[in-house]
């Protein structure tokens, strides 16, 4: 028989990457110093997970995100509040917020959660936090369950019609002294006490705007809340607004989306533009279907975004008929902005993404040629793209290495500074503007990257490159 609430819920897992935890009985043994400092492993379906890239965060208010990846793209995500020594129940229920979450890396697939109406579960011990050096340590356990999609990202249906279901159990997780990043107490994460989030200390502070109309009446914002996931290497803005009636509006927007309308998605991985509006204790996330935005202003270096929006709510599933319409939104909300993060840079390495969240611009001279390299880093890995300054818009060709100083080469590192370096043996390189007046380059690139001492046979192919960066 369906339990269509459990189906609802966990299609919408994606939908709702917050993290809160609460107490429960400890089933986890594990010891943290039997790995050494620094670490984060795991056994994910019995394969061993040790990760490249740890990054942990504890707010002011002592809400605790830690995420390892791998080079590979997979990822390990636990979340609590209220962190402390103690057992914390990784749990999710579908509308509470208790959550942990394994990113397999595969393109076009979901991620595994928690969510414990479909059988998923989880634990974590803090067995150690030290307040003075930043750092954390514990242990974990939690079975992950998500919908199977087809590789167009499109659920799998049995011969019921029902979604067919996929589990992974991740056991023996450990982390030992982990360093965290503290929050400043300011609400702000700047660090400079002002409150503002633009580090000068002037004490302006920028109001977050928010506006819509539910089938007419309007949506009187009470609270609005913006976070900045990372979602299987994808960067997310998530804008959240309650109500005073406790209903709420979320949408979720690719960070690179850029300037302009896009049409909203009614399912999505965690990595798509998406609404979602829920009534005040309803079970059912409503969402857009259709919709669309429209962006005309996205400052990732000052953390501003400006859009109005419209979508239909719809269950995606077609079980609940119930059918809203948003519009007039509006809103401008802050975050917290990055140096750089304005240039874009992304691809796909062997199908997977590769998504920068800031690229740095240096400049050098080969041969009296002025150069421009394109630098990014994504979790342990590292690519580069060179070319010279006097390079003109069209297509051009990249080659392995720079003599003349004219050549446009690209390098690439899976784990930096352990790795092979990999560079372009072939591909394209396309300009399709650039101003030398503002310094604004774009365009796309291509290429095939292979071990240029011709010992490791692994080829990597770059696909569906595109960049925009402003020339220092």
């Amino acid at each position: 028989m369906k339990n269509t609430h459990f189906l609802k819920g966990l299609l919408l897992v994606f939908l709702a990457f917050q993290f809160f935890s609460c107490e429960d009985e400890p089933l986890i043994s594990d010891d943290p110093t039997s790995i050494e400092a620094g670490q984060f492993r795991a056994s994910v379906a019995d394969q061993e997970f040790l990760a490249t890239n740890i990054v942990a965060s504890l707010s002011a208010t002592n809400d605790l995100q830690i995420v390892g990846t791998k080079s590979s793209g997979e990822s390990i995500s636990l979340s609590i509040t209220n962190a402390r020594m103690g057992t914390f129940s990784l749990n999710w229920d579908g509308s509470s917020q208790n959550l942990a979450i394994y990113v397999d890396g595969f393109p076009n697939t979901m991620p595994y959660t928690t969510i414990s109406e479909g059988g998923g579960s989880g634990e974590m011990v803090i067995t150690e936090v030290d307040a003075e050096a930043s750092t954390i340590s514990g242990t974990f356990n939690f079975v992950g369950i998500r919908i199977k999609v087809d590789d167009e990202g499109n659920p799998v249906m049995d011969g019921d019609g029902l979604p067919v279901m996929e589990t992974v159990n991740i056991t023996n997780g450990v982390f030992n002294t982990i360093p965290f990043v503290q929050g400043d107490g300011d609400g702000d994460g700047d660090g400079d006490g002002d409150g503002d989030g633009d580090g000068d200390g002037d004490g302006e502070t920028p109001v977050n705007e928010f506006f819509a109309k539910v089938d007419g009446v309007d949506f009187v914002t009470d609270s609005i809340s913006v976070s900045e996931p990372v979602i299987g290497n994808v960067p997310m803005l998530k804008i959240e607004a309650r109500s005073t009636n406790f209903d709420k509006i979320r949408i979720d927007i690719p960070r690179y989306i850029g300037l302009g309308t896009f049409d909203m998605e009614s399912i999505s991985d965690g990595t798509k533009l998406i609404g979602l509006y829920r009534a005040s204790g309803g079970r059912e996330n409503l969402t857009s279907n259709p919709g669309t935005i429209t962006i005309t202003e996205l400052d990732l270096v000052a953390g501003k975004l400006t859009a109005s929006f419209q979508f239909t709510g719809k269950d995606p599933l077609g079980e609940d008929p119930t059918v809203v319409e948003v519009n007039q939104g509006s809103f401008t909300v802050y975050f917290e902005g990055v140096p750089g993060a304005n240039n874009m840079f992304k691809a796909k390495i062997n199908g997977a993404d590769y998504i920068a969240t800031a690229v740095n611009v240096s400049n050098s001279v080969v041969n009296q040629y002025p150069r421009i390299a394109l630098t990014t880093v994504v979790g342990e890995q590292k690519m580069e793209i060179s070319f010279p300054a006097t390079i003109t818009e069209g297509t051009h060709q990249m080659g392995p290495e720079i003599d003349a100083g004219n050549e446009i080469v690209a390098v690439y590192a899976p784990i930096m500074g352990t790795s092979i370096d990999y560079v372009s043996q072939s591909g394209t390189f396309t300009v399709t503007n650039y101003d030398f007046q503002t310094g604004i380059i774009e365009g796309t690139f291509n290429f095939t990257a292979v071990d240029p001492a011709g010992q490791d046979p692994t080829v990597y192919e770059v696909t569906v490159g595109e960049f925009m960066a402003i020339l220092e």
